[in-house]
């Protein structure tokens, strides 16, 4: 019988030697904001194209890190490798479910790109594979470490909101129209939205939204989402043409908002948005704070000074760290040197493999609710 890996500890690792599969345009900022994670060695660089292998080699020369022995075109060479421990996926996301169930069954933990998988079957098989060869799966989703995210969090668990009622979450990210069928194949819009997307509508890109709020409504920590309706504004436009709507509930009645919008003229946002009986706090379009005691909120440029002077969360280290050594992107940093740290200390991940397989869970759903026009149950992973 398997056994779950919600709170697994792996043996501790007194350096995190690293396979990175991808070297496109995500996989060569990975190794660039690597250079700034202690506990790390490079073992393995693998992508299809030699020109990328090289320009790898050259970023890591370029930062005073040793060439990598093992470059090579063959992903099997380096998940059979005995010089690795951690699978690092920035490849295509048609390719993430198989990589990473294939890294695990070699006995690696992997970090992989979102979304983790685009179909149920394969959000099953991540499950599966994690449970029974007991590695971590872990989602390489950086909203779940924004600063502003990790100080809601600390807020959630201090009681500061009283009882969650509701959570709101969306990537709305103005790509102005472009078609990825017209762009060149290295472009880092191509494998998003390219012609080998499986479902007619839905939300294709759920993570950076769904995430940060699965974590503040402790899904899977006391809490999960029972089911899901979904609809578009625009359904039979193409997905960059598209405006998607979901909406989930919980088992304890709470509901969420989950939005996808790459096409209108709206500023970013990602909403981030949580509401409870006893406060609401929001970052887009403007951080906010009110507590039902308050007479006035705490907004803007004072909010954020509040935060950053007093951080409730105990993850702020590692957001310090990152401000310290003055890293391009904070959230980035955190994640990964949180990632690190859990893994050479042994302790459990912040996002197992079941966040994966639900955040991914919600493409496949999301579009079979649209085009049926009704509710759907979502599975409970864990």
């Amino acid at each position: 019988m398997s056994q779950s890996v919600l709170h697994l500890r792996a043996p501790a690792l007194e350096c995190v030697r690293i396979a990175l599969i991808g070297l496109g345009s995500r996989g060569q900022k990975t190794l660039e904001r690597y250079r700034y994670v202690d506990g790390v060695r490079f073992t393995a660089l693998v992508d299809h194209s030699l020109e990328h292998l090289e320009e790898a080699q050259l970023i890591l020369e370029r930062s005073g890190r040793e060439r990598v022995a093992l470059a090579t075109q063959d992903s099997q060479l380096a998940l059979a490798s005995d010089e690795v421990d951690l699978v690092l996926i920035c490849t295509d996301w048609y390719s993430h479910a198989t990589l990473a169930c294939a890294a695990m069954e070699q006995g690696r933990h992997v970090a992989l790109e979102v979304p983790a998988a685009l179909t149920l079957e394969d959000c099953w098989r991540l499950v599966h594979t994690a449970e029974r060869t007991q590695r971590h799966c872990f989602l390489l989703e950086n909203c779940c470490y924004d600063p502003f995210h990790l100080e809601m969090l600390a807020r959630v668990e201090a009681g500061d909101f009283g009882e969650l009622k509701h959570a709101e979450g969306a990537y709305i990210h103005n790509l102005q129209g472009q078609d990825p069928t017209e762009l060149p194949r290295d472009h880092q819009l191509y494998h998003w939205m390219g012609e080998r997307y499986p479902f007619a509508g839905g939300n294709a890109y759920p993570t950076h939204g769904l995430g940060p709020m699965a974590q503040l409504l402790g899904i899977y920590r006391g809490d999960r989402f029972t089911s899901l309706y979904a609809c578009a504004s625009t359904p039979g436009l193409p997905l960059t043409q598209r405006h998607s709507t979901v909406l989930l509930q919980t088992e304890r009645g709470r509901t969420a908002l989950l939005q996808l919008d790459l096409h209108s003229p709206r500023p970013y946002s990602r909403l981030q948005s949580l509401v409870g009986t006893e406060g609401y706090m929001s970052k887009y379009p403007l951080p906010i704070l009110q507590q039902r005691a308050w007479a006035q909120a705490l907004m803007g440029e004072a909010l954020l000074e509040e935060l950053h002077a007093r951080p409730r969360s105990p993850l702020a280290s590692f957001v310090a760290e990152g401000d310290a050594k003055g890293v391009p992107n904070v959230m980035n940093y955190a994640m990964d040197a949180r990632l690190i740290h859990c893994l050479r200390e042994g302790l459990p991940l912040d996002i197992s493999v079941y966040d994966a397989a639900l955040w991914s869970a919600v493409i496949e759903l999301s579009a079979r609710s649209e085009q049926e026009q009704r509710p759907l149950s979502l599975p409970s992973f864990l």
